[in-house]
């Protein structure tokens, strides 16, 4: 019998795409998930090394206990393009290495999602087979950004204008869906995409 070999999937998008319900609906298909916010919060709160490469480069960003102050972090480095590159640099190699860990634990799912809203810029894509992009209407987005994360109408805008385009993605992923406030079509583009992928 021919053993299929998993597949990595990039999923990625912008803030109020819903990443979240394209991911949750395919892992209800069987794809396994690793969500890279998730792996970077796990290395906040526990690689040493990391956490003291920080402190290092950023002046006393751990608390008492020695887990990452991020508010304090973040002030510093959202602000500053060079300080948050400089962030990126020390970071992304530790979000690689437990990323792929983590997949590689699910390599009895076919296919594997890693949804990560900053895929690109983290070079992250070169690993995966393929990469989906979640898109949709930039009002719908900023609702739900409002909905979710309890954020005034300009500071929703300002998160979205932070972020790439829908061109960038056009451009750069091999899958697109759009998710335009239907769920139903959104589940039924989604159980298609999965359908193909798992071929």
């Amino acid at each position: 019998m021919e053993v299929k070999q998993m597949k990595i999937i990039g999923l990625t998008g912008g803030s109020g795409t819903g990443k979240g319900t394209v991911a949750a609906r395919m892992r209800s298909l069987g794809a396994g998930w690793v969500d890279a916010d998730a792996v970077y919060r796990g290395l906040c709160a526990e690689n040493r090394e990391m956490l003291d490469a920080l402190d290092a480069a950023f002046g006393g960003v751990t608390d008492e206990n020695g887990a990452l102050d991020r508010p304090k972090l973040a002030k510093i480095v959202f602000s500053d393009p060079e300080r948050l590159a400089e962030l990126n640099r020390i970071t992304t190699p530790y979000i690689r290495a437990a990323s792929l860990a983590a997949i590689r634990a699910q390599s009895a799912c076919p296919v594997v999602l890693y949804d990560a809203p900053t895929l690109f810029e983290a070079g992250a894509d070169d690993f995966c087979d393929a990469v989906i992009a979640v898109l949709a209407p930039h009002d719908t987005r900023v609702s739900r950004i409002i909905e979710r994360d309890g954020l005034s109408n300009e500071a929703a805008r300002a998160r979205i204008d932070a972020q790439p385009n829908d061109m960038f993605y056009r451009e750069k992923c091999d899958f697109i869906i759009e998710n335009n406030g239907d769920l139903d079509m959104l589940y039924r583009d989604t159980d298609a995409l999965y359908s193909q992928l798992i071929k």
